[in-house]
């Protein structure tokens, strides 16, 4: 992230210089105003996301910066006024390196491991998950059981938001079945489901959604068994004891995560699905 930074300055600067040359006094040509559109989308879609899952650089700064993008943006129609282009130009690349990269080297230098989370889930939508973001927040300011407990929180809405896309009564029909087993896998399991909205879900323990989502083949045994494990760290983050929670802990947990849920296709949504939830799900 701070390498794509640094050259994402290194544009903003060029830019500024190659705008300044010109001798008119409006920009027309195209291929400046075309940069100028770039740049501002690249820091409006991609960067200050990146940015924000990070959580090093404070919430004010980062709409600072928007702002002044956001109105780079509007005036790359043709024949806005040059001065327009270096103010705004002016305004971000005079304090870009210490409020945003400086920040970055600083609190990568004091841990190293954790700042890979935020790069870990860059890719994901941006508006699908309130949680996630919370989560690496609170780890990359040292809340590391917090970290753990909004993190599957994270995942688990993601599971039983995919439940519902699949529908309710696949969920129930499954777990009828696997209780009626004699013998293999869900021998033991004796939990039918009769769930008919996302509210009712919810209230189906975190361990139990697990066995149903693997008797719907949604994951097979070794996933199950590193997703208990995830959900384990969470109960333990969650009450009083003295395991600890550590960077590297941390680290595993949200790479179970990100390859069995977020990122597996399984666990894909329709896109009317994504919209961040906000109510706790039953540990």
């Amino acid at each position: 992230m701070i390498n794509k930074l640094n050259q994402f300055l290194a544009d903003l600067r060029v830019l500024r210089r190659d705008i300044a040359a010109e001798s008119s006094k409006t920009i027309s040509k195209r291929s400046l105003r075309q940069k100028a559109e770039r740049l501002s989308t690249e820091w409006l879609s991609d960067i200050s996301v990146s940015l924000e899952i990070g959580g090093h650089v404070a919430p004010a700064k980062l709409k600072e910066y928007s702002d002044h993008f956001r109105q780079l943006l509007r005036i790359t129609g043709p024949s806005n006024l040059k001065t327009r282009y270096l103010a705004i130009l002016s305004q971000v690349t005079r304090s870009f390196r210490n409020d945003i990269i400086l920040v970055l080297h600083e609190c990568a230098s004091s841990s190293p491991s954790l700042s890979l989370l935020s790069t870990l889930f860059e890719g994901l939508p941006a508006d699908e998950d309130a949680y996630l973001k919370e989560a690496v927040g609170c780890a990359m300011k040292g809340y590391l059981r917090a970290s753990v407990v909004l993190g599957w929180s994270a995942a688990i809405d993601r599971i039983q938001r995919r439940i519902e896309d699949i529908g309710f009564a696949k969920f129930n029909v499954t777990s009828a079945q696997m209780s009626s087993e004699q013998k293999g896998r869900f021998k033991r399991f004796n939990q039918v489901q009769n769930v008919s909205s996302l509210s009712e879900l919810r209230e189906v323990f975190d361990n139990i959604v697990l066995w149903v989502i693997e008797g719907m083949c949604l994951i097979d045994s070794n996933q199950h068994t590193r997703l208990h494990s995830c959900f384990d760290m969470r109960c333990q983050s969650a009450h009083p004891g003295d395991a600890p929670i550590t960077e590297f802990n941390l680290i595993s947990f949200y790479s179970d995560l990100k390859e069995i849920v977020f990122t597996n296709p399984s666990f894909q949504l329709n896109s009317q699905s994504i919209n961040p939830r906000n109510a706790p799900t039953k540990a």
